[in-house]
């Protein structure tokens, strides 16, 4: 393997992979991010396109709307960690959603009261109950995701972790984990078509499914995004990760483009490096994979991919994205129209493949987008990503002729919002699930996550290899860092619990150290970057020469045979004198990082 040795290896620079890497060289790990892109970003990028007359457009690839600025939320945590400036700006109201015969404001402040009642009278009296409850269930949720709980739990000190940040509030959260979102529409008797399509909108785009398929607890919270703050990032969604990359590098990381790896390394069952499609080796203690969850099966071999099976098995399938990225004269967007829209063509279809879309464009003072005169636009809507997969391998030139259909579908279907559009547009291109295979890698080009569903919406894991964290929108696989959302809401919710896992590898860190400190130290070479001191033969000699002793019960001391009978009394009384003081002192240490985190 290749000389350096690392603390952390990252696959993929995702806003996720680049969250926990520049959090990890803030700590004084050695990090190396291992990108197969020419940039940062993943899914939540942008890319530039160049006119003749040498103007430029720039495109949000996926993602376009942003949350959890604002203080409390997990970015502005992590901007505050990392001692960076978000280059955003809160966008009021944060949409427009276009029903077949009325039009929706989605405001993010106490105007929303007052405008979800105009817009939805016949039931108004029983949807205003449903709000009362989503933001109750929100603001609690949002509470308890702020105390950064270890979720998913992955050992017993997990679930006292949990404990810990428990408060009496949550007694409300148990009974809606085993609710749908329609079961609590339903509950409410509300049968408002409108209504329902409304909210069935909101949810696709925010959890991957429609109200009578999805978690309730995570609908509730997926539906408040615009009430904890959309933001804009100036200058296009890649400055997000340009801002983590400039972070990472500062303190220490690396990272390192136009490298795919090709399969993750393991030893007795544990990860132990990558190998890229190169050729190249790199080691490290931990992998952290910006990945779905068939990408890792695909990255690991043999016992490890198979651990992944069952949870592939039962997974529901993710969506892929039709985009249609266009350049077009400003007059296509009426002057104060809102930047963000979401369009529903007809109730009495399913949601997505070209009946509902999202329209993104970027505000009119940001001249880094486009020409003078110009703005930048992306159209998207939820389409399989299995079936366009398979078209494009197995009939190429069907693939073609649906393609093509389905960018006139999604045009008609925005002229619902923008009827001059198509006689602005000066330029398009339409990106496809097999485009963002392309660039990303990801399965079958699925975007966005899994449909959070009453199965895959829990608490705990699906799947575990040792020294191996997986991370990326919705996936919940173990040991898991993230239980995200989609980019809507992900920014502020994901990093909770990606935290969670880095906390413990912070505490791992913290408690080598003591252990060194006071005597009991750890073998040599087991130990993580940023610990001042080495550990010595003494500290050594202290764990061979106390083969009774097991630290009271402690996972972190482990008998080892006597290497000197004569002198197994002297110590282990020492051991015990020092095992005590240790385990106090690491004690400490957790009552202060539970409090600090």
């Amino acid at each position: 393997m290749n000389e350096t040795r690392y603390d952390v290896i990252v696959i993929g620079a995702g806003i996720g992979g680049l969250t926990a890497a520049a959090l990890l060289a803030r700590d004084g790990y050695r990090v190396l991010v291992l990108e197969g892109h020419i940039a940062p970003g993943g899914c939540a990028s942008s890319y530039e396109r160049k006119r003749p007359d040498g103007g430029r457009y720039i495109f949000d690839v996926g993602a376009t709307l942003f949350a959890g600025f604002t203080p409390g939320g997990a970015h502005h945590w992590v901007a505050e960690k990392l001692g960076v400036r978000w280059p955003v700006r809160p966008l009021e109201p944060a949409m427009e959603v276009w029903l077949p015969d009325r039009r929706v404001t989605r405001y993010g402040d106490a105007r929303w009261r007052d405008e979800r009642r105009a817009a939805f009278p016949a039931q108004a009296w029983e949807a205003e109950k449903f709000w009362r409850e989503q933001e109750q269930i929100a603001d609690i949720a949002w509470r308890f995701a702020a105390r950064q709980p270890p979720l998913p739990p992955e050992r017993p000190s997990d679930l006292f972790g949990l404990g810990v940040r428990a408060r009496p509030e949550m007694a409300r959260l148990l009974p809606q984990l085993w609710r749908t979102a329609g079961q609590a529409l339903r509950a409410r008797g509300i049968t408002d078509r409108r209504l329902r399509a409304y909210i069935d909108g909101q949810l696709l785009i925010s959890a991957q499914t429609v109200a009578a398929e999805c978690s309730w607890l995570y609908g509730a919270v997926a539906l408040d995004f615009a009430r904890i703050g959309a933001h804009y990032v100036e200058g296009g969604a890649w400055n997000l990760a340009r801002t983590l990359e400039s972070a990472l590098v500062r303190d220490g990381g690396a990272i390192r483009y136009r490298t795919w790896v090709r399969r993750i390394l393991t030893r007795d069952r544990r990860a132990v490096g990558v190998e890229t499609e190169r050729g190249e080796r790199f080691s490290a203690r931990h992998i952290i994979g910006n990945l779905t969850l068939w990408d890792a099966q695909r990255l690991l071999d043999g016992a490890e991919a198979s651990r992944f099976e069952r949870a592939i098995d039962t997974a529901p399938q993710g969506w892929g994205a039709f985009t249609l990225y266009l350049g077009v004269d400003a007059s296509a967007l009426p002057p104060g129209m809102a930047e963000h829209h979401q369009v529903i063509a007809d109730y009495n279809r399913p949601l997505g493949e070209a009946n509902s879309v999202f329209i993104s464009a970027h505000p009119p003072d940001d001249a880094s987008r486009a020409p003078a005169g110009h703005r930048a636009l992306t159209i998207s809507t939820h389409t399989s990503a299995e079936r366009g997969w398979r078209l494009r391998q197995g009939d190429p030139a069907r693939y073609r002729d649906e393609k093509a259909a389905m960018a006139e579908r999604l045009l008609s279907t925005a002229a619902i919002a923008l009827p001059k559009l198509q006689s602005n547009i000066r330029y398009m291109q339409a990106g496809t699930p097999f485009s963002f295979w392309r660039y990303t890698r990801r399965h079958s080009g699925m975007v966005g996550g899994l449909p959070q569903h009453l199965a895959n919406s829990g608490l705990f894991s699906r799947g575990r290899v040792p020294r191996v964290w997986i991370i990326s929108g919705s996936w919940a696989t173990a040991p898991s860092l993230g239980k995200a959302l989609r980019p809507s809401v992900r920014a502020l919710f994901a990093p909770t619990t990606l935290f969670a896992a880095i906390y413990r590898l912070r505490t791992r860190r913290k408690i080598a150290c003591i252990r060194r400190r006071l005597g009991c130290g750890a073998p040599a070479g087991a130990e993580p970057a940023g610990c001042a001191g080495t550990a010595g033969a003494g500290n050594v000699g202290c764990f061979a020469g106390c083969g009774a002793y097991t630290g009271a019960g402690s996972p972190f001391w482990a008998p080892m045979a006597s290497s000197n009978p004569s002198s197994q009394g002297r110590r282990s009384k020492r051991c015990r004198e020092l095992g005590h003081a240790c385990a106090e002192e690491i004690t400490r240490v957790a009552d202060r990082r539970r409090h600090r985190y």
